[in-house]
């Protein structure tokens, strides 16, 4: 009976914890609550608080599971490897791919960590201490590469080391811009290419895999917003300012668009499906920089109903917004997320944007408003 209950409260304790994992992929931590955890899980606050006294407990809970997780595969793949170097090498390569360990929504989770644990002596004791033990063990099988190969005097290990690391943190960012349908098999033949490169002795160049001519996001296309898709975009918008927890307002977010195109003060753009359907929205505004004299961008809306994600219209809009910005003569885009938003960074990040670290942003709110 005893044993019974103890399945059950553990059955309950796992729900919790992958429950947090879907909410932080899809709210970020700064907007993530008990309410919105239960919610997913199907199960009652009154459990949650059963199995975890705070919502910081969870939190740490799902932070070590994942953890653990990768560890654990980790740990096999080494296993499988045996002694050589150059085959334990490429069994972290594998492990740091394996579909289950970089599911999008734990890919998620490891970004949402490790962007607050800088301030945070808790997710550093568990993020911290795992990059620093899997940095030792990746330095260490490349100084036994370089070695077997007699390169001491001409490969620095540590640099090699790093730029492992590096590479394979960028490919988790595309993860967490292209969710499930990334391939996996293509960033392993990737780092499989760079460790080639540098240790040809040890690794075998990979073969090229015949380029699949497909192209996912084709039936896509990217239109202007204009008063004949008013409504449209304008469903989009008012879902736009919901996220940033504004109440719901068609009404406004017809007006106050409207008003923009017919002033010509901003340019919309409406990302559409091969069905005519308006799945993704951006507004960018015209401005100047007195530094530079030169015309700018600032993106200020960008976004994408939740069933159309993770296919790459974000990407497709990001891209118009670059060709805009261009066409114009502007020097840069500007644009602004919240620090919590992880799976925007990546995106921003992996076209080129980068984060902005020598200014403070003020605002000044005014009464009438």
């Amino acid at each position: 009976m005893a044993s019974a209950k103890q399945d059950i409260q553990q059955k309950s304790r796992s729900l919790l914890i992958e429950a947090t994992i879907t909410a932080i992929a899809e709210f970020g931590l700064s907007q993530l609550t008990l309410a919105k955890i239960s919610s997913i899980a199907g199960l009652t606050a009154g459990t949650v608080n059963f199995h975890f006294d705070s919502k910081e407990a969870l939190l740490l809970e799902t932070l070590n599971f994942v953890s653990e997780e990768f560890d654990q595969s980790l740990a096999s793949a080494l296993k499988k490897s045996g002694a050589d170097p150059a085959k334990r090498l490429e069994g972290i390569i594998n492990a740091s791919f394996d579909p289950e360990i970089t599911e999008h929504r734990k890919v998620a989770v490891w970004h949402a960590f490790d962007s607050e644990s800088h301030t945070r002596k808790d997710y550093q004791s568990i993020c911290g201490n795992r990059d620093r033990k899997n940095f030792k063990l990746l330095l260490n099988l490349c100084e036994q590469i370089i070695a077997e190969g007699n390169k001491g005097e001409e490969i620095n290990a540590r640099a090699i080391a790093n730029a492992v690391t590096g590479l394979t943190d960028e490919l988790w960012k595309e993860i967490l811009f292209e969710g499930e349908d990334y391939d996996r098999e293509d960033a392993k033949q990737i780092c499989m290419s760079f460790l080639a490169s540098v240790f040809p002795w040890g690794f075998d160049m990979p073969i090229e895999a015949a380029e699949n001519t497909a192209v996912s996001a084709g039936a896509i296309s990217i239109i202007k917003a204009n008063d004949k898709n008013l409504n449209a975009a304008a469903k989009l918008f008012d879902l736009y300012r919901q996220f940033y927890e504004e109440r719901p307002d068609l009404t406004l977010a017809r007006n106050f668009l409207q008003k923009r195109i017919q002033e010509k003060s901003s340019v919309i753009y409406l990302a559409v499906d091969s069905d005519k359907r308006a799945i993704g929205f951006m507004q960018l505004y015209p401005l100047f920089c007195s530094v530079a004299a030169t015309p700018i961008w600032v993106l200020y809306d960008l976004y994408v109903e939740p069933f159309s994600r993770r296919q790459g219209v974000g990407k497709l809009l990001m891209n118009q917004a670059r060709k805009l910005a261009k066409s114009n003569g502007a020097s840069r885009i500007d644009l602004e997320t919240a620090v919590d938003n992880t799976n925007a960074q990546a995106l921003y990040e992996s076209l080129g944007y980068e984060k902005e670290v020598e200014f403070f942003k003020y605002s000044l709110l005014l009464d009438d408003h």
